[in-house]
């Protein structure tokens, strides 16, 4: 029979198969998904190749969130290459981040030997993002390893490197841009610095280079636009709007909507894209079929001012706790976000006032997961960006099981690591994750994560202070 430290090691590296096995998983999908056209693969490449030729972003693009940094640092893989050797390239750069990301997270943030056999764990219960963030061909893991390496950097003194690998994150998709308040409540000023530095540098500059000045401005000010068009107040206003494209979304401000706002009861919905004229809106809403409800988009469609467009959303779900005004709604929203915010900075704040900042992995994690909430778009594929704090949590775990202290602890770790498991295991469902399931799993762990940190300020063990 195995001795314990055997059976230990053999369940661990059957982990690692496992995780090895799903990952590669997720490169295969992101490779056929990519020769296929698929999205996200599909509208990344056209909507990059479109700036490439025409100069400028595309009036409706796909990638309205998204600064030019990330056109352009698409360009090697969809405007310089053949399509085959540009999706083989592009999801080989995310296998890269994959594997850099678990490597810094087991060099850097592990404190608790053994290491890989720890590792293996967390890496096992956010397998599944991974892979999922591979098959969607998405910017998500590049995101994900410049935020656990700038992190990394400036946790262990490398400021200025550290904080322009952050800003690169942040140029990269915007959400990462939290982590500098991160950085000035934590008095980071030279990493700080560096974030500013990375948007000359990385976003400024080529921008200029690309459009001129006149063209820089333009397109900054059409991303603003494209910003306010998928803003969480027009979530919260239209509950409708965009479904068909972002029925998987589960941002605070769209699932509070469901919940608390009763949807039209229509089956096919008529959408109007870019400015009609108000004749034609009058006309659009005078003919409504039965069934039919209609939708203002101001996002434009190319070619054109304005543009129709029907769907079928009989597929949307319909159940709601309450039927209250959109402005209730958003102010629920705006509590719980400044709430919640507030809470995270006086905790941030008062954590480094004393110097001890040796904690910074707890609370790097703590910070990334804080992207996720005042994003209007949410994503199962975002996921991913919790792994750091599922490291966190498990070798908490295994720390506080070892003393045989914290037993209330205990709990909350163990709810957070299962809760995870559970989100993980409604991935497939849409109707769950309609109504919010991940944030729910989201706000176990970000709990797990704040208790770690309050019992300790050295090492990620879960014992009293």
């Amino acid at each position: 029979m195995l001795r314990a430290g055997a059976r230990a090691n053999a369940a661990a590296r059957v982990a690692w198969v496992v995780v090895g096995v799903v990952v590669i998983t997720g490169v295969v999908g992101g490779i056929y998904r990519g020769f296929n056209g698929r999205p996200d693969w599909g509208d990344l490449r056209y909507e990059s190749l479109y700036t490439w030729e025409h100069g400028h972003t595309a009036p409706g693009t796909a990638m309205f969130g998204y600064l030019p940094t990330t056109t352009f640092a698409l360009w090697p893989f969809t405007a310089w290459v053949p399509n085959w050797i540009g999706v083989a390239l592009f999801v080989a750069s995310n296998l890269a981040a994959t594997l850099v990301t678990i490597w810094i997270l087991g060099r850097w943030w592990l404190r608790t030997e053994p290491r890989w056999e720890i590792l293996v764990w967390p890496a096992l219960l956010g397998c599944a993002n991974l892979q999922h963030a591979l098959q969607a061909n998405q910017i998500t893991l590049w995101t994900l390893v410049l935020c656990v390496g700038g992190l990394t950097l400036v946790g262990r003194g490398r400021e200025w490197l550290g904080g322009l690998t952050l800003g690169l994150a942040a140029m990269l998709k915007v959400m990462p841009g939290v982590l500098g308040v991160y950085l000035l409540l934590r008095r980071r000023y030279r990493a700080l610095g560096g974030m500013v530095l990375a948007t000359v540098l990385f976003d400024v500059v080529p921008s200029v280079a690309v459009f001129g000045w006149d063209g820089a401005v333009a397109e900054h000010r059409a991303w603003l636009r494209h910003v306010g068009w998928h803003s969480n107040r027009h979530l919260i206003e239209q509950p409708l709007l965009r479904v068909h494209r972002h029925g998987t979304n589960s941002s605070l401000a769209a699932v509070l909507t469901r919940w608390l706002r009763a949807l039209p009861e229509c089956e096919r919905q008529v959408i109007l894209y870019g400015e009609p004229p108000a004749e034609v809106v009058a006309e659009y809403e005078a003919n409504l079929g039965p069934g039919e409800c209609l939708t203002l988009d101001p996002m434009p469609r190319r070619g054109t001012e304005w543009a129709e467009k029907r769907v079928d959303i009989s597929w949307v779900p319909r159940f709601h706790v309450a039927d209250w005004s959109p402005a209730v709604v958003w102010w629920i929203w705006v509590v719980l976000i400044g709430g919640g915010a507030l809470g995270l900075a006086w905790l941030t704040w008062r954590s480094g006032a004393g110097g001890r900042e040796n904690d910074w992995p707890i609370v790097g994690a703590l910070w990334m997961l804080a992207m996720l909430w005042p994003s209007p778009m949410t994503r199962h594929y975002y996921l991913a960006w919790a792994l750091p704090a599922l490291v966190v949590v498990c070798q908490a775990l295994v720390m506080a099981r070892r003393q045989a202290r914290g037993v209330g602890c205990n709990v909350l770790l163990v709810a957070g690591l299962v809760g995870w498991g559970v989100g993980v295991a409604c991935l497939g469902s849409k109707l769950v994750r309609w109504y919010g399931v991940h944030l729910v799993v989201l706000a176990v762990l970000m709990a797990a994560v704040v208790m770690v940190w309050r019992k300790r300020n050295n090492v990620t063990t879960c014992r009293e202070s």
